[in-house]
């Protein structure tokens, strides 16, 4: 096969290619493979070959082309000796028949119908993530509001104990830099500065 395509020409091998794709699909006829099975074709070894050769359209890069892939499952049985031979049967066939076009009928709606689960499915898993995500933020600033309270409250007791550091009327004694300031209450301070005058009295009436 290979040497006879060598000396086709480019549009040999394009007219080849289409009665071949053709060919191959007019084989998901069950009825037709019944006509050619009375004729005598399948026991013909030259189109037995021919029926191996064809099974390069199971590959990807020919089966894309295929309009009525079933084809490819009746070209996978007519490779059994046993189905080329009970296919002549017209009950077969209709057999076949029959169950193709149940096949056809259903596969529609099943198709959409998993369609529809795959779609559903896949949203709800993005609603899912969506949820997680919206959670893991509102936690991060429920944490964020709880630290920031907790800095305000600090803030307030610290401002709350340096008022209380400082007592009501008192003075403050200030001493040499470095050093501690004494913080005198107003009554000893009222003590002290009495003394001081009761004292200054004394010296003038000397």
């Amino acid at each position: 096969m290979n040497s006879y395509a060598t000396v086709e020409s480019e549009e040999q091998q394009k007219r080849r290619w289409q009665i071949e794709l053709e060919f191959v699909q007019c084989l998901s006829n069950p009825n037709y493979l019944n006509f050619l099975a009375q004729r005598g074709y399948f026991k013909d070894q030259s189109f037995i070959n021919y029926l191996k050769y064809l099974q390069y359209w199971k590959e990807p890069d020919y089966a894309k082309y295929l309009m009525y892939p079933m084809c490819l499952y009746f070209l996978d049985l007519l490779q059994y000796e046993h189905f080329r031979r009970e296919i002549v049967n017209s009950q077969c066939c209709k057999f076949i028949d029959d169950q193709a076009i149940l096949q056809w009928q259903h596969y529609t709606r099943k198709r959409i119908k998993l369609m529809e689960n795959a779609a559903a499915a896949q949203q709800q898993q993005q609603q899912q993530q969506l949820q997680q995500s919206n959670g893991g933020e509102a936690a991060t600033a429920g944490e964020a509001a709880a630290t920031g309270g907790m800095m305000a409250t600090a803030n307030g007791n610290g401002t709350a104990s340096a008022a209380e550091a400082q007592p009501l009327g008192g003075s403050v004694q200030r001493g040499e830099p470095g050093q501690a300031q004494a913080v005198i209450p107003q009554q000893q301070q009222q003590q002290i500065n009495g003394l001081a005058t009761a004292s200054n009295i004394k010296l003038e009436l000397n």
